[in-house]
């Protein structure tokens, strides 16, 4: 597909397109802000050593080149993206915590040394799990609206590499027991969480509230 087909696909479903890279984008981003986090507080931790200390520089340069490329594509509108994102994310915050405690809970419920650090990971990795997930959902319905979507090359959104080392990592922890988190009190914070995620008020009011900076 050359670029002014592609330029004649957008702009034939404009408002689904632009809704839904946003979306996808938004998620990404929240994504990312917790890996750098996430792997600042790991390194400063007594777990940074053997294989977590291997994943977790492999999810540091997964997601440098993942930022890398989208700044690039980005790079005109960068402000506003950091800023859209910015208003995005005080929407949602609170539930990405509601989550994590509910985690940390069942951890701390086992007796989990580093209780909080690796629920917080495993946050990270729920979230990672979601926006693969959210980034299908979404293609799928656009090809729907138009099967020519099947040939843009946006794989770079989908963040199957974090997703796949951020399960690696979890796996190199050595916990005292298998540790359900299909909870009744897990399961509703990752439903209202990733309601929130795809929320279209959340990411128009980010968008237009920032559209003149």
């Amino acid at each position: 597909m050359t670029i002014d087909q592609a330029n004649k696909v957008i702009a034939a479903y404009e408002p689904q397109a632009i809704f839904f890279a946003y979306n996808i984008l938004f998620t990404n981003d929240i994504v990312c802000g917790r890996v750098i986090e996430d792997m600042q507080e790991l390194k400063n931790s007594p777990l940074y050593k053997r294989e977590t200390k291997q994943c977790a520089r492999k999810i540091a340069i997964a997601r440098h080149e993942y930022e890398k490329l989208l700044n690039e594509i980005i790079a005109g509108t960068s402000e506003f993206f950091a800023n859209a994102n910015d208003t995005f994310l005080e929407e949602v915050y609170r539930h990405v915590q509601v989550l994590y405690y509910s985690i940390k809970r069942e951890f701390d419920r086992n007796k989990v040394l580093h209780s909080g650090l690796i629920a917080r990971l495993e946050t990270t990795s729920t979230l990672c799990e979601f926006a693969c997930k959210q980034f299908d959902s979404r293609m799928e319905e656009l090809v729907k609206l138009d099967p020519r979507f099947r040939g843009f090359k946006v794989q770079y959104m989908r963040l199957t590499n974090l997703s796949r080392l951020y399960k690696l990592l979890m796996g190199t922890f050595t916990l005292p027991c298998v540790i359900d988190l299909n909870t009744s009190d897990c399961l509703l914070s990752v439903e209202i969480l990733s309601q929130r995620l795809v929320d279209g008020h959340l990411i128009a009011k980010a968008i237009s509230e920032n559209v003149a900076v």
